[in-house]
């Protein structure tokens, strides 16, 4: 029988290779970490993307712990690259120690991912439940990897894949997360000025993610494969014992709620937001992903009484028929003005995303975005062009309508979050999005000096600072990331939009 005794869990750097940084802890990994721990496993957590780690660091610290499984958290398709390079890492070090590769990247493309001869197997989806069985049975002396849902291994050198059965139904089983691992200080203590849609205006600063799941089916959303298509809910009670952890272990003084659909059920976010008000401490919130046509105005009255100083709303399309025909998803117009009268009326902020490019959509069907972002005059718009991901609908449109450039492939390294487009239609070339795309955002965002001051305000940044970042992102055509790092940033320079 092997002995499966330590195992390591290995973030990828994501400056590695030019990219953007993600400045915050991977969620799973907190949350996984005492899981396995309970099960009598050896825990290290090898940060290298919070700590910043080089990969010869990285190797260091492998050959040095000698652990004998290594998990690789890989949360975002765009850093495929690092992902994989951690795995080949592992295996210079010692071709005996076994890799697992999880989180959204493998969920999604897990046959691409055991391309890598160096990943061993993928978990997919979640992977509190099957995590801990995999390492049971390959401790075992003959394992059987085929009665494991949600895994793909070898088998003869061919790849199999189990597909998954079924979603934790009882969030309130699991435990809270365990920052205490990380150099959490660096993290929570540091407010995030460009963390890619995580700034916060306090700190210590931490995350609350109090639902899985989505009832809705966006085209461009492959939400449904991660976490499935329905939400289940924590109890409010659950809920705020975590914030209680927060604030009585970290001292947090902002809490950021990252639900894809909190607000599924509005009496159980009353719950929440009232026993916050009991509780009366020092803290201010914000909330990411909300669906504005769940809102009403007692509910963001009581929102604003307990803290919340900015909601982020996803209006995607100022078109009524591609919001309805392309995107599939619900509200309207009158919805959107309402809430934002709402929260002017109560001095919330008010940042709105959008989406321009799928397929179908037509020019002056983007125009019509780009009007009704301007008529809602909210603190800070984004426009984000659609990328297609696996498994999504917008994916199979693009293919199917032959959107897609001949040489279209997942693993790019001119994948940049979703500023650089792909898609190109009889309507749009990708040049012309992203020039659009850059444009419309400074005039929009910028057009009176008392806009771009508060922008500057709500980003933490000096109005100098602002100016630089506007003229960098011009001259980019909004390829632009100021948390790039400087000495790797060449890497990324040499990328160019693709030729109209």
């Amino acid at each position: 029988m092997r002995q499966i005794n330590k195992f390591m869990f290995l973030v990828p750097n994501s400056r590695w290779f030019g990219k953007r940084h993600w400045n915050w802890f991977t969620p799973a990994v907190a949350l996984l970490a005492p899981i396995l721990e309970g099960h009598g496993y050896e825990v290290e957590v090898v940060e290298a993307n919070i700590d910043n780690l080089s990969r010869d660091k990285v190797k260091e610290i492998i050959a040095k712990s000698a652990p004998d499984v290594v998990g690789i958290s890989n949360m975002s398709l765009e850093y495929w690259r690092q992902a994989h390079q951690c795995a080949e890492l592992v295996k210079q070090v010692d071709k005996n120690i076994t890799t697992i590769m999880g989180g959204v990247h493998p969920t999604t493309m897990p046959e691409k991912v055991m391309e890598d001869i160096n990943i061993d197997f993928v978990i997919l989806s979640e992977g509190e439940e099957r995590l801990p069985k995999l390492l049971q049975e390959l401790a075992k002396d003959n394992p059987d990897y085929s009665k494991l849902d949600g895994t793909c291994y070898r088998q003869d050198g061919e790849m199999v894949k189990i597909h998954s059965v079924g979603w934790i139904e009882d969030l309130d089983a699991l435990p809270f997360p365990d920052y205490k691992r990380f150099d959490w200080k660096s993290v929570m203590y540091t407010e995030q000025k460009s963390a890619v849609g995580l700034g916060s205006k306090r700190s210590p600063v931490g995350l609350v993610l109090t639902s899985r799941g989505c009832r809705l089916k966006c085209s461009f959303c492959a939400a449904p494969l991660i976490s499935g298509s329905g939400v289940r809910l924590r109890t409010a009670q659950n809920v705020l014992a975590e914030i209680d952890m927060l604030v009585n272990e970290y001292g947090i003084k902002e809490l950021i709620f990252t639900d894809d659909e909190m607000y599924a059920d509005k009496e159980r976010c009353r719950e929440i937001f009232l026993g916050l008000k009991e509780r009366n401490y020092d803290l201010i919130w914000k909330n990411l992903n909300l669906a504005s046509w769940r809102l009403d105005r007692e509910l963001l009255e009581l929102m604003k009484e307990t803290g919340c100083y900015q909601i982020i709303i996803s209006p995607e399309s100022g078109s009524a028929r591609v919001l309805k025909k392309i995107i599939h998803k619900p509200g309207n117009k009158k919805q959107i003005l309402e809430v934002v009268k709402w929260c002017k009326e109560l001095d919330i902020e008010v940042n709105a995303d959008f989406v321009i490019g799928f397929p179908g959509e037509t020019w002056n069907e983007i125009r019509e975005t780009m009007e009704f972002a301007e008529k809602i005059d909210v603190d800070q718009v984004k426009f984000a062009i659609a990328t297609p991901f696996p498994g999504t609908e917008l994916f199979q449109k693009a293919v199917e309508g032959g959107y897609l450039p001949a040489d279209f492939n997942f693993y790019r390294d001119d994948t940049l979050g979703f500023a650089a487009g792909f898609i190109e239609t009889e309507h749009f070339t990708v040049r012309e999005l992203q020039i659009l795309r850059c444009y419309e955002w400074d005039r929009i965002n910028f057009k009176t000096p008392e806009k771009l001051a508060k922008y500057a305000r709500m980003n933490g940044m000096s109005v100098e600072e602002l100016e630089e970042f506007r003229c960098a992102t011009r001259r980019n055509v909004g390829l632009y990331f100021p948390d790039q790092v400087e000495d790797e940033r060449e890497e990324i320079d040499k990328v160019k939009p693709r030729a109209n």
